[in-house]
């Protein structure tokens, strides 16, 4: 017999409810059954899927990692159902759920991208609106609802006031790398200072209010060459200090993912040592609230079990 016959749809929602809750009991309520009555139906699935799917008494995770993995293969059955209705109507554009991102401006254009691709893989096509901001500005769209998620850079203490139910899954790592045009010989332009004694530098520096600001703002000063950098130049874009860098115009620290090419080629040179680097981890937030919404719990669910050991709550 097809073992698909036997299959009901409504128990692999089942399923996701229960990665999503956290625990039966919880998952029954928002299934809005009896709790008995729901661990029925997750035995049923169990039966027709011939494994072990929940993970009884484990904190960590209600599913095991075959759960897991049914989990995952259920948000791609329903993409693909909802998109095939959507092209039988004739109106995709129409019907694609929309998801809308907030992601830091250097971002937008490195990172991104391929998280965007891992979670159409994962959940099928939506329609992705991107908007490009700072990190401050991009949470406090999220607390007005204007935006689905945040993708940025994670500086200590980022989290405004008044948003306690906000969660963080990191996604990536970068670092930031002091830079310089390079010399005839090689050597850079510009070099990080070493002593008190080193002659100032002209430093290209990042706006007020940018996470990459505020991590250098924590992260220069052990390394005592602050005080030898004069700030010639100031920009909220990366994009823009990396072009002054390249003009030789001053020294930088810049994302690694931005200026890899750029190191490569030669068009610009390390300041200073490479075990200096600043290393940066890169969040993507969402509220709890926004979780009820079956659109953004699907993807956070995708977004969390291909990162779950970085979960956090912020």
């Amino acid at each position: 017999m097809d073992a698909l016959k036997d299959l009901d749809l409504t128990l692999l929602r089942d399923l996701l409810a229960l990665g999503q809750a956290g625990n039966l009991s919880q998952a029954a309520r928002q299934r809005g059954i009896t709790h008995p009555a729901f661990g029925r139906r997750i035995r049923a699935l169990e039966e027709w899927a011939g494994a072990t799917l929940v993970a009884r008494g484990s904190r960590r995770s209600p599913l095991t990692d075959e759960g897991r993995k049914l989990a995952a293969a259920a948000r791609q059955i329903e993409a693909i159902l909802r998109n095939t209705r959507a092209v039988l109507a004739h109106t995709p554009e129409q019907t694609l759920q929309t998801i809308t991102i907030a992601a830091g401006r250097t971002l937008s254009h490195t990172l991104l991208p391929q998280l965007v691709a891992d979670i159409r893989d994962a959940c099928g096509d939506m329609l992705w609106k991107v908007k490009t901001t700072s990190l401050r500005p991009g949470l406090e769209m999220l607390r007005e609802r204007w935006a689905d998620f945040m993708l940025g850079h994670a500086p200590e203490g980022a989290v405004p006031p008044g948003m306690e139910d906000l969660l963080s899954c990191s996604v990536g790592r970068d670092a930031l790398v002091a830079v310089s045009a390079p010399l005839v010989s090689g050597y850079p332009k510009y070099a990080v200072p070493q002593s008190p004694s080193h002659p100032l530098v002209p430093y290209l520096a990042y706006a007020p209010g940018m996470a990459l600001g505020a991590i250098l703002d924590n992260a220069l000063p052990p390394l005592g060459c602050r005080d030898r950098l004069f700030t010639i130049y100031e920009a909220d874009l990366a994009d823009s200090i990396h072009a002054m860098v390249r003009q030789g115009v001053g020294l930088a620290w810049l994302p690694l993912s931005l200026i890899r090419e750029d190191l490569l080629q030669g068009r610009v040179v390390r300041a200073g040592a490479k075990a200096a680097d600043i290393e940066v981890d890169v969040r993507l937030y969402t509220r709890q609230a926004a979780l009820e919404d079956a659109r953004t719990r699907g993807v956070w669910e995708a977004v969390t079990e291909m990162y779950d050991s970085s979960l956090t709550r912020s």
